[in-house]
């Protein structure tokens, strides 16, 4: 996952995004932007510009693997990427979410 996430950021440099324009990307997060468009209308989430939402939600997601070959050295006695430490940034990833838009 990381190496691809790497290839979309350097191909978004390099070629102005291009190749993800053809890729039809958005049709990956359509059902994520339903459910904080439905999470919204129905009062469970708090108002919230449902594409920037789902912009923060998916670097929030993402960005762990993205740096992990630079954050690697900062930490070298910790494995990131081993199932316990992929799993704790996923419970803190869906709480940090939540709490971001649940209405209060």
């Amino acid at each position: 996952m990381a190496q691809r996430q790497m290839l979309w950021f350097q191909e978004a440099s390099q070629n102005q995004g291009m190749y993800f324009k053809e890729c039809d990307v958005l049709s990956l997060h359509q059902p994520l932007l339903k459910i904080l468009e439905r999470g919204i209308k129905e009062g469970h989430f708090r108002p919230l510009k449902p594409f920037l939402a789902l912009t923060h939600i998916l670097s929030v997601c993402l960005f762990y693997f993205t740096v992990h070959e630079n954050w690697k050295h900062l930490t070298p006695d910790i494995d990131r990427l081993s199932p316990e430490a992929i799993e704790e940034h996923i419970e803190e990833a869906i709480a940090f979410i939540m709490a971001g838009v649940k209405r209060a």
